[in-house]
């Protein structure tokens, strides 16, 4: 069992001064009462909060998902762990097929060996299937029509 102290835990509706307890990455008890620990983490001074979720984020650290590459997902996700965030979903703007296709690869990849950054549990594509007119920050060259054909490959 391992422990974390401090006076500034994140609740729900109140910030704690108290202990956090856990063994084997779970969380098991967040309390004021001190018990025995085999290690201890003194973060008094420090807020200790849950990781943070990042539904839409489309890169970091000076990398871009849409760069399509392992590397890109994988320095993404080790500067979002850096800041709290325990999970990410990558978002990537529409782009040609066989871009699409690569991005994928790249992404499942980096999701199997990610040791170091946040969880990318899914990878959230934007389009390419929009109006012209709701098309937002979307490039209008790569828009097109829904075709089964295209969107079951992807």
């Amino acid at each position: 069992m391992k422990r974390i102290k401090s006076d500034k835990i994140i609740l729900e509706d109140r910030i704690l001064d108290g202990y956090v307890y856990f063994e084997d990455g779970i969380i098991t008890d967040v309390t004021t009462e001190e018990r025995p620990a085999d290690e201890v983490f003194d973060m008094t001074g420090y807020y200790v909060s849950p990781g943070f979720i990042d539904i839409h984020t489309h890169g970091g650290g000076g990398a871009d998902f849409l760069d399509g590459t392992v590397e890109a997902f994988r320095t993404a996700a080790e500067l979002h762990a850096r800041h709290g965030v325990t999970t990410l979903i990558p978002t990537a703007t529409s782009g040609e097929l066989e871009a699409t296709f690569a991005l994928n690869d790249a992404f499942e990849a980096a999701a199997a060996d990610n040791p170091n950054g946040a969880d990318m549990p899914g990878l959230h594509l934007e389009g390419p299937y929009f109006a012209y007119g709701q098309r937002g920050a979307q490039d209008p060259r790569h828009l097109r029509n829904p075709e089964p054909e295209e969107y079951n490959q992807i």
